[in-house]
């Protein structure tokens, strides 16, 4: 199953590509993403922009996400199973 992510503001995310953990910049938009096992074996999965290993901890990116009691407005990251009607994936 796809899973996607929406960025509502820039952000800077890890690329963990060949071992090395550089930051890297994602500009907004919609992304599809997978699930990665921890690149550094702690817990937890790492949630990265399909096809690459830039992204950071699944854990990381759900704090943002609003549940009701907080209003992240432009930081909010939304993560769904479903793109919704219209929306055009970005790219790297």
């Amino acid at each position: 199953m796809a899973t996607f992510m929406c960025l509502k503001r820039n952000w800077e995310a890890f690329d963990v590509t060949a071992g090395n953990r550089r930051d890297t910049f994602i500009p907004i938009g919609w992304y599809e993403v997978e699930r990665i096992k921890n690149p550094f074996d702690f817990e937890g999965c790492w949630l990265v922009i399909k096809g690459t290993l830039i992204g950071a901890s699944e854990g990381s990116w759900r704090q943002w996400i609003n549940d009701g009691e907080i209003d992240w407005e432009n930081y909010e990251v939304v993560i769904t199973d479903t793109l919704p009607e219209g929306v055009v994936l970005s790219t790297l």
